[in-house]
């Protein structure tokens, strides 16, 4: 999967952004793949934990918060101001087809 500088082998299990590769953990990797696949839908927690645990989040688990987070900082540019996976307040998130 190629978004731009972002390329996902889902095959190896690697993400590289401008051909280096990230240090994503197991659970990392499968939560960018289910965003990725999705891109440009707003997904909620609850999809997201679906699609990659196929569960739901239980009462006032932020896990995914903390995952999103340090998925940022390895794939954004600028973590503190995300270009790739944005936040849509009190819904959930997206993966942008195309930076900004």
């Amino acid at each position: 999967m190629q978004f731009g500088s972002l390329e996902i082998d889902k095959v190896a299990r690697t993400v590289s952004v401008n051909s280096k590769l990230c240090e994503l953990t197991s659970y990392q990797f499968d939560l960018l793949v289910a965003m990725a696949e999705c891109a440009g839908q707003v997904l909620t927690r609850d999809q997201i934990m679906q699609a990659v645990r196929g569960r739901e989040l239980e009462a006032f688990d932020r896990s995914i918060d903390v995952h999103m987070g340090r998925i940022r900082m390895a794939i954004e540019v600028n973590h503190k101001t995300p270009e790739r996976i944005l936040t849509v307040r009190s819904v959930g998130y997206v993966f942008a087809k195309q930076q900004k």
